[in-house]
């Protein structure tokens, strides 16, 4: 044991973990009494004999003498440059676990974000609205060729049309007829120089309130009809 500052600094490890006679650990503790760098040092390292309790005499889960590269047998505690090394030791095994927890993390969040880009879109779609298709048939001596989709809404019914081979100019006008027999436009456009158009109308009738669709040209002549 030596009386000078320096000399009873270097007894913190021992006094750490107990290793000290009664003498040098006399010494030390009315040494800390005064001395304001032991006070901090002591506040750092004091979860340490918890660690080295936690990890065990054969080193434990935490600190494995054969993870670390030590001996099959924990070493003695009792010299004072031993704690250095034991501080160290604790560190990379803190360090390690960091990097495999940063790891797993990493992994989860890319497993979270692959997800989001596949379920995210199902999420944030509109439904799917109920539509029904149709094929007008042409009226005798008419060549036209019309699609019709009818895509229920909360208004009524949208109709989505894909005309061909359709008259190249004039007036061109979608019927609708109900049940009772009312006819209505539903759509009106002018024929293209190719005879093919496609357009939305719209009636507020549902899908099942119509009868009957029918495209006439302005003379009010039948081009095409289909019964829904």
């Amino acid at each position: 044991m030596t009386d000078e500052s320096d000399g009873l600094h270097v007894l913190l490890g021992g006094y750490l973990l107990g290793g000290l006679s009664d003498a040098d650990h006399s010494a030390f503790t009315e040494h800390l009494r005064t001395c304001a760098a032991c006070q901090a040092e002591l506040g750092q390292v004091s979860g340490l004999p918890r660690l080295l309790a936690l990890a065990g005499p054969a080193g434990g889960p935490h600190l494995s003498p054969d993870a670390e590269g030590d001996a099959a047998a924990a070493p003695s505690v009792s010299d004072d440059e031993e704690l250095p090394r034991l501080l160290s030791a604790v560190a990379r095994r803190r360090q390690t676990r960091r990097r495999w927890f940063t790891a797993v993390a990493a992994a989860a969040a890319a497993v979270l974000f692959g997800a989001g880009l596949w379920l995210g879109p199902r999420l944030t779609a509109p439904p799917e609205l109920p539509t029904t298709h149709v094929v007008a048939a042409p009226a005798p001596g008419s060549s036209v060729r019309v699609d019709v989709a009818l895509v229920t809404r909360g208004w009524g019914t949208q109709l989505d049309l894909d005309c061909e081979d359709m008259p190249t100019s004039g007036q061109l006008t979608l019927y609708v007829i109900d049940r009772k027999g009312g006819s209505t436009a539903a759509a009106s456009w002018r024929g293209t120089p190719t005879g093919y158009s496609q357009l939305t109308g719209a009636t507020a009738l549902r899908p099942n309130e119509i009868q009957r669709l029918e495209i006439r040209d302005g003379k009010g002549q039948v081009l095409a009809s289909a019964t829904t």
